[in-house]
């Protein structure tokens, strides 16, 4: 009988661990699924800022090509 209960004991000790392991794993998959969403949401602005960029330089580009022309012109009369 004092095996049994022995065992019983242990069993009831090891069911604690998984208890609080499962918890805890629980607990992880909770941590790393906010940081992934957070990491969605920079890389999302990342690519919206990147794009903004894009277009600043685009238009810089277009400016400068404008001038240059103008310049060209200028110098050639």
């Amino acid at each position: 009988l004092e095996a049994i209960e022995a065992i019983l004991h242990q069993l009831a000790a090891a069911q604690l661990r998984s208890q609080e392991r499962h918890e805890a794993l629980a607990e992880t998959v909770q941590m790393l699924t906010a940081d992934v969403q957070q990491d969605a949401e920079n890389i999302r602005t990342l690519a919206r800022n990147s794009q903004t960029l894009h277009d600043s330089i685009k238009a810089l580009e277009t400016i400068a090509s404008a001038h240059e022309q103008r310049i060209d012109r200028i110098e050639g009369q």
